[in-house]
């Protein structure tokens, strides 16, 4: 899923916002998390899955993607080399989409509502490969055509600007290999991406330059306190990583709001406003300068199960707001702890 405008301004910048693990013999053990998947065969869980995408100006705030997801993971074998698991999709509620992208991005995900995934890990729950790949890229190709009725239908003129063959070629090219059908399903890197990394104990605050710019990261890594005794477990652990870049105005035009209307997040009536008038706005707002935040959490059980995840991607220039959320929870489960 996993970023789309908020990435694309950081990484003008080169800055890096992963959090940083290490090898698992690497660290002493009595100061690190290990994420390992302790998984069992028939270990069933689900989770629901919120996304919003969506800009706040002038005390008006629009969303422009939502969609609300359910989905099933089940472990059908466990070995000494690793695990098989299934990826089932239960439910799919979204939002009327108002961008052209949107739509897109909507066709596909009701597309894919029907596809099971097969996919196995290693012996720490990290994903090695995706088993039935072949079957999703043939579904998928055969479902494009469903996907352009539907764009084409609703997005009159664009036929002009993107005929309809290129982009029929180009959506099946994009599901071509194993890697380009695991890179849709972003919802895999969440779930197991971090397994097989070990992560020092902390509480950390750090204030650097990226590029001349100014950051300022915090880290937390540590033990979950016990607040449900049905739902929580003494060893269940933490990982946090914020991230805050401050543009100062005199760049903020080159930076950040040439990049927000690079890429269509403003309002055609914002695209009018007299560039000074903006730059004038911005002073008056944030005075220090345009914020770039990134927030990444993950939860999880003491075996390696994910609980819970948010991300969120904000762009705060004062009069002009873009935000991008992305969480997950567990919200059912049987296996064995």
């Amino acid at each position: 899923m996993k970023k789309t405008l908020l990435l694309s301004i950081l990484c003008l910048s080169s800055v890096a916002m992963t959090i940083w693990s290490q090898d698992l013999n690497q660290v002493e053990p009595e100061n690190v998390i290990d994420v390992v998947g302790y998984f069992y065969k028939n270990d069933t869980l689900t989770y629901e899955l919120t996304h919003y995408k969506y800009k706040i100006q002038e005390n008006d705030t629009t969303v422009s993607d939502s969609y609300v997801q359910e989905f099933m993971i089940v472990v059908t074998d466990s070995t000494s080399e690793g695990y098989k698991m299934k990826y089932i999709p239960l439910s799919l509620n979204l939002n009327d989409a108002d961008m052209g992208t949107s739509l897109m991005e909507n066709a596909m995900r009701q597309l894919m509502q029907s596809v099971v995934v097969e996919f196995t890990t290693d012996e720490y729950g990290s994903i090695k490969s995706i088993t039935n790949w072949r079957e999703i890229r043939d579904h998928l190709k055969k479902g494009v055509k469903a996907t352009c009725d539907t764009l084409y239908s609703t997005i009159p003129g664009l036929d002009s600007i993107m005929p309809r063959k290129s982009l029929e070629n180009l959506m099946k090219l994009g599901f071509s290999t194993e890697k380009d059908v695991r890179d849709y399903y972003e919802v895999f890197e969440t779930l197991f991406g971090l397994h097989g990394s070990s992560f020092e104990i902390c509480d950390d605050e750090e204030d650097t330059e990226e590029q001349g710019y100014p950051q300022h990261s915090t880290l937390h890594i540590g033990y979950t306190p016990i607040e449900d005794e049905d739902y929580d477990h003494n060893g269940d652990y933490d990982i946090l990583k914020q991230s805050t870049m401050t543009v100062p105005v005199e760049d903020v035009m080159n930076l950040g709001l040439g990049v927000l209307m690079m890429m269509g997040n403003m309002d055609n009536d914002s695209l009018d406003v007299d560039l000074d008038q903006i730059v004038d706005s911005v002073k008056t707002e944030k005075p220090n300068g345009a914020d770039f935040i990134v927030k990444e959490f993950y939860r999880f059980f003491l075996n390696g199960w994910l609980k819970e995840y948010y991300y969120e991607e904000a762009a705060d220039i004062g009069f002009y707001q873009s935000i991008e959320t992305h969480y997950i929870r567990c919200i059912s489960s049987y296996m064995r702890i």
